[in-house]
Order: structure tokens, then sequence, then C-alpha cells
């Protein structure tokens, strides 16, 4: 679904549901008055962190049941904003 982010927003690291995730997108569709980049941050199955700055259009696929992944900094910048679309997908019968 879209989800709108604000100053001030955090995701702290997480994995995501086995039940209902295998692998999931991240699509940002708009940002604006950001005062730095809002990096999404994935650690791969070696546990090497990656962080991700994203522009509209953008697309991020990871396995979000395994990887650990977050935004633990603030988005900032005065009316910061920050809006994406994700979808979640797991094989039927797995």
């Amino acid at each position: 679904g879209l989800r709108r982010y604000e100053e001030g927003a955090r995701l702290l690291t997480h994995v995501d549901r086995v039940t209902t995730h295998a692998a999931s997108v991240i699509i940002n569709v708009a940002q604006g008055n950001l005062s730095q980049p809002w990096t999404v941050e994935v650690h791969d199955h070696a546990d090497r962190l990656h962080e991700v700055v994203m522009e509209p259009g953008d697309i991020v696929y990871y396995e979000s049941a395994k990887c650990l992944h977050g935004r633990n900094t603030p988005l900032t910048g005065n009316g910061a904003y920050y809006t994406n679309v994700f979808s979640h997908y797991r094989p039927t019968g797995d």
C-alpha cells in the first residue's frame, strides 16, 4: 500500500513476518523538503550494511523476512515528506 512519512519519522531496524513476506519492494513515488537523504538501511545475508538513497521512481527489492532493514535516521527538513508504495510477496504453499 501507499505510505506517507513526515518530518521526524523513523523506522527501527526489523524483519517482516515470514508467514506473509518472502520478497518485498519499495517504490518511492514522492519526496520533498528533505535536508538530507532518508536512506533505507538493509543488512545482506553476510550482515553487510547497505544504505540506499532513493529518488522518486526508484525501486528497491529485498528479502524482508530474512534481511534486517529500517530507516533509523529521522526524516529531516522543514515540512519534509516521503511517500512510498510497498508490495510484499510469498509463494503459495511455501
